[in-house]
């Protein structure tokens, strides 16, 4: 039996139905031109900027996890299998629905700018990918470094990164305009944090949870100075872009994942409903734009409109993940559904006794 980690079921829920809800209040704003910008729905956007740093740590925190530094025969087989054929078939999806090519360069032109340049929403599987082969490359090394040294490090570059492309011009030639361009926004430099948190709270993860409670007033304090940061980022226009893309990001998302073990730490039971949107969170995050983007106004009130978007975006997907994965192929386009089912207290409590066993915390 896998062993249960309570806090992938609350994090790719939160992260996903977070997703939504941030292109939900995207299409509305495109709608409502009148309102200012930094009204609610912006904050709530910048807020929830976490999201997709969030899913894409979730990927390496389970291979560090489950593998620590030897990948299994097959590994790269199946990720190609599982996440490579969807990442195909959505991006074919929108070539045709965003750009209706009709010559066949015309069509691979599209399908480049929308899957290797990164002109969808399907752009966090490419950074998966090189997560991969960074932990195939560097797991081993990193087992030897100190955590905290590297993961404040890690924050610091990918902070860096950020902002260079923030404040400095593209210089015109041909690395500039890759880094610069919309390519950059999906090369590891940008998501580096995200690899070394999830690798080192993936590896030490019985330790890990079992000590946070004795630094709840750091990760508390850590977790404010961070809302502020973004705050003042964003109000003085240092970083106006709303996007997952911000140089306070790294930061702020690791505040934020931080805060999220701290209080799980506290949580035994996982209602049924996290769980279940735990299992299509994947389809989730692949499909709804296919729908929103189709939905017009659908409230004249802001707030409505942003809440109907988002329950329409994330129930469509679920029902049409439901029906294609009722096909034994199905799992190769929109994505796999697991069957998890809600674990009982008395699991997820023996994982808790099993992360404070005097064995556990001598072996790390």
């Amino acid at each position: 039996m896998k062993k249960i980690l309570p806090e992938i079921f609350w994090l790719r829920s939160i992260a996903c139905i977070g997703i939504v809800i941030i292109h939900s209040v995207s299409l509305t704003l495109s709608n409502n031109p009148q309102l200012v910008k930094n009204e609610w729905p912006t904050y709530l956007q910048i807020y929830l900027m976490f999201c997709t740093p969030a899913f894409v740590f979730i990927s390496e925190f389970l291979i560090a996890h489950m593998y620590g530094d030897k990948l299994k025969r097959g590994f790269f087989k199946k990720r190609l299998l599982y996440l490579g054929l969807p990442y195909v078939f959505l991006n074919i999806y929108w070539t045709f629905s965003s750009h209706s090519p009709q010559t066949l360069m015309e069509f691979i032109d599209a399908f480049l700018l929308v899957s290797i340049r990164g002109y969808s929403v399907t752009y966090f599987i490419v950074i998966i990918f090189q997560f991969y082969i960074l932990h195939y490359l560097f797991s081993k090394y990193l087992r030897k470094l100190p955590p905290i040294p590297i993961i404040i490090i890690s924050i610091i570059l990918t902070s860096i990164y950020w902002g260079i492309r923030l404040i400095y011009p593209s210089p015109e030639n041909f690395v500039g305009g890759i880094l610069w361009g919309k390519e950059g926004q999906t090369i590891f430099f940008g998501w580096l944090t995200y690899f070394v948190l999830g690798y080192y709270i993936g590896i030490y993860y019985e330790k890990f949870t079992s000590t946070i409670k004795n630094y709840t007033f750091p990760i508390i304090t850590l977790f404010l100075m961070s809302i502020l940061i973004v705050f003042y980022t964003h109000t003085t226009g240092l970083n106006s872009a709303i996007g997952s893309k911000r140089l306070d990001t790294p930061i702020y998302t690791t505040a934020v994942l931080l805060l999220f073990f701290l209080i799980q730490s506290y949580i035994v039971n996982i209602p049924r409903f996290i769980v279940f949107i735990s299992n299509y969170s994947f389809s989730i995050y692949l499909l709804h734009l296919a729908f929103m983007n189709r939905m017009g106004m659908l409230h004249e009130i802001v707030f409505y409109d942003i809440l109907y978007k988002s329950i329409l975006g994330i129930t469509l997907s679920i029902c049409f993940a439901y029906i294609i994965n009722r096909f034994s192929l199905g799992k190769f386009i929109v994505g796999n559904v697991p069957n998890f089912r809600v674990p009982s207290i008395s699991s997820i409590e023996s994982v808790k006794k099993e992360s404070v066993s005097p064995s556990t915390l001598k072996s790390n």
